[in-house]
């Protein structure tokens, strides 16, 4: 009885209910405002990068819609009409946006823009016109944009002449060139005027740039300036933005490599920031159908690709060095530069200005095609060369098996692949092997459709012999062959191959894609596709550079791998 006694006089504490006491009580309020702070900035934070997301998609949407119409307007039309500094000879009266014939045009479109400024950057010049369309930059709330100023298009994509001009906004959050910190500055350097905090308005900034074309450029831009300079040809059938910001000679290379769009916020704070990738051709009778509408089923077009409808596609691009042949010419000299001679099979080097070569073009196309795919196609992106050189090599993000376009980050990683394809030396982009990048799509059975592109034959037979004439009808049945028995998730997947070859007829390419029930495209051996290789020695002839055309600017290369 005594042990019970002795439990029943032990003196206990009073019960509490939850914590034991006030320090207890102060720590569980401090860490109940912790995690209330906590799940406030992780909401906050969140809601940021939701809203931030839907920033770039919006710019991305915007852009690609507004880049969709002037590329259809420049194919659509027989040539540009600008401005440069040179002179104008007496045939190229209609190229002059400065003739008095286009006056009325112009005077029309400032007015209709109002109090804000609006500076011509070209015009296109339609068959069934008789004043071109003028796209020029102007100003919003927003910042710098491009408008469009001309005849009115109906639904059905024909012009309405009798309408009266029509001004509307195509591109908007056109980026303008930052200003350099002071912490920057180079000794004895100041703050450019246009930067300091009184400096000149959006409006007074625009009205000083210069949009005139010299030596077939729009001037380099500086502070605060619209972030786009364009590149046209000797013919002027070529619309290219270029890097805004070229350093001359002397000069320091700055960070920024293209024209750009981007989205400001308060205190103009970069919200988002989008490259600006462009290169359209006028080519009236040669012109590919508009685009189909994402997510309407229609078929995605252009010069090299054509009917894109798969979901699970892989592009399968040359890149080796004969890529690098120029295809249409510029105006006037420049810096030292290698090009491909497809005519004596190796390398040259000019000072002549090169406006567009094979590889500018097949990356404009890319670049095209990667930004108006839906976001639930699954993309992979493999370019060939040879061996370890350096345009032999797949996208990483799709060397596991094919990638959403859709899925974060995954189509500007795409874009910069495809971008990166003309980097370094040409002589170092490799020759030409296709073959293991073809056996790597077969064996990737998810994909159902292949495109591949190539400028020229084979190094090597599959077999790693010399190719050979005799080569081509048993390289396309081995390679056929590969389609039995192959399937997907338990069911038959034959791989359907589309095939274009430029300045070339490939025979093996042209059996494996019917043997696929594919198609096979060739890209004129006369004027790759662009329509305006008039001549021998027409500066837009990829020959026009060699043999008789020469002169002393033109240096022959020896070294190098001939691709």
């Amino acid at each position: 009885m005594k042990p019970r006694a002795l439990l029943a006089n032990i003196q206990r504490k009073p019960e509490k209910n939850g914590f034991a006491g006030m320090s207890e009580l102060v720590i569980s309020a401090g860490v109940g405002t912790l995690l209330i702070m906590a799940s406030g900035v992780a909401l906050q934070s969140t809601g940021t990068l939701i809203k931030q997301s839907e920033d770039k998609t919006t710019l991305r949407q915007n852009s690609t819609n507004g880049l969709r119409l002037m590329r259809s307007e420049v194919e659509r039309s027989m040539h540009l009409v600008l401005n440069k500094s040179e002179a104008f000879t007496e045939d190229q009266t209609h190229i002059n946006l400065n003739d008095s014939r286009y006056t009325s045009l112009v005077s029309e479109c400032t007015a209709l823009a109002g109090n804000r400024p609006f500076k011509p950057l070209f015009g296109v010049k339609m068959i069934e016109l008789n004043q071109p369309v003028l796209y020029g930059m102007s100003l919003s709330s927003g910042g710098f944009t491009i408008e469009r100023c001309g005849a009115p298009l109906n639904p059905d994509g024909k012009y309405n002449e009798t309408a009266d001009v029509f001004l509307s906004r195509v591109l908007e959050d056109i980026g303008a060139i930052p200003c350099r910190k002071e912490s920057e500055l180079k000794e004895g350097e100041s703050l450019a005027s246009v930067c300091v905090e009184d400096g000149p308005t959006k409006a007074q900034i625009l009205n000083s740039t210069d949009f005139t074309f010299t030596a077939g450029k729009t001037p380099s831009r500086s502070e605060r300036q619209p972030a786009l300079r364009i590149e046209t040809d000797t013919n002027y059938k070529l619309m290219k933005f270029i890097d805004p910001t070229a350093a001359g000679e002397g000069q320091d290379e700055d960070t920024i490599t293209e024209s750009f769009i981007n989205k400001l916020g308060v205190g103009d704070r970069q919200v988002t920031y989008q490259p600006l990738y462009f290169t359209a051709f006028a080519r009236a009778d040669k012109r590919i159908d508009n685009f189909g509408e994402e997510g309407q089923g229609g078929p995605l077009n252009g010069a090299f690709f054509q009917n894109i409808t798969s979901s699970n596609v892989r592009f399968v691009i040359d890149g080796s060095g004969s890529m690098s042949a120029c295809v249409m010419w510029g105006d006037g000299y420049g810096s030292w530069r290698t090009f491909y001679d497809p005519n004596k099979k190796r390398y040259r080097d000019t000072r002549k200005i090169c406006a567009l070569t094979r590889m500018e073009a097949l990356i404009s196309e890319m670049t095209m095609i990667i930004n108006q795919l839906p976001d639930n196609t699954n993309i992979g992106i493999t370019t060939f060369s040879s061996g370890n050189y350096q345009n032999n090599k797949e996208w990483m993000e799709s060397s596991n098996g094919l990638v959403r376009l859709g899925d974060e980050g995954k189509r500007e990683s795409a874009l910069a692949f495809v971008n990166s394809l003309d980097a370094g030396k040409v002589s170092r982009w490799g020759g030409t092997d296709p073959w293991p990048s073809i056996e790597d799509v077969f064996d990737d059975t998810k994909t159902d459709t292949l495109y591949i592109l190539t400028d020229g034959e084979p190094d090597q037979d599959p077999d790693g012999g010399s190719w050979k004439n005799n080569d081509h009808d048993p390289t396309a049945l081995k390679y056929a062959e590969l389609n039995n028995n192959r399937s997907y998730e338990g069911k038959d997947q034959p791989l359907i191959v589309n095939a274009t070859s430029i300045d070339l007829k490939s025979d093996w390419l042209m059996k494996l894609s019917e043997l696929t029930r594919g198609t096979y495209l060739e890209v004129g051996k006369d004027n790759n596709g662009h329509g305006n290789n008039l001549g021998d020695c027409d500066p837009s002839n990829p020959s026009a550079n060699f043999d008789h055309c020469n002169n002393e600017d033109d240096i022959e290369q020896n070294g190098g791998q001939t691709p």
